[in-house]
């Protein structure tokens, strides 16, 4: 879904829910890059948008979620840049142990706060959101759409 919002700053939004499974992610990743292109984002940027989200929907699913539960996915896209963000059923905020030099797992968040100009995470009672921003600056442009 895409909504267009008019306040003065074109804004862009959409979300979807996803099952708190592992084959989840290439199917929450693949929505997202459709969804970027919509809205007209290419190269390097939108590789960098979908790798984080697919870092963060991995991570609710592993960490931040029972089997089954729901992940949220959302997208929103203002004058400033674009916000990816990830919502799970777990509200604390567990971490993941440091990954070793060998380990294969556990360099999502290392790799999300590489591509993002920004992120954090925000709690509540039932839910825990890890967002990454990506601003647009003269190296990082988006294609008009």
């Amino acid at each position: 879904m895409v909504v267009v919002e008019r306040s003065g700053l074109h804004l862009r939004h959409w979300q979807a829910t996803f099952t708190a499974t592992p084959a989840e992610v290439p199917v929450a990743r693949r929505q997202v890059r459709s969804v970027l292109r919509q809205w007209g984002w290419e190269g390097d940027v939108a590789d960098d948008l979908v790798c984080i989200c697919s870092e963060l929907v991995a991570n609710a699913v592993r960490h931040g979620s029972r089997p089954h539960d729901d992940v949220d996915v959302r997208l929103r896209q203002t004058s400033e840049g674009v916000r990816v963000e990830v919502v799970d059923r777990r509200p604390d905020l567990a971490l993941p142990a440091v990954p070793i030099t060998q380990d294969e797992s556990g360099r999502g968040l290392a790799i999300v706060n590489a591509l993002a100009d920004r992120a954090g995470t925000t709690t509540t009672g039932t839910t825990k959101t890890v967002w990454a921003r990506l601003a647009f600056t003269t190296d990082r442009t988006r294609k008009p759409s």
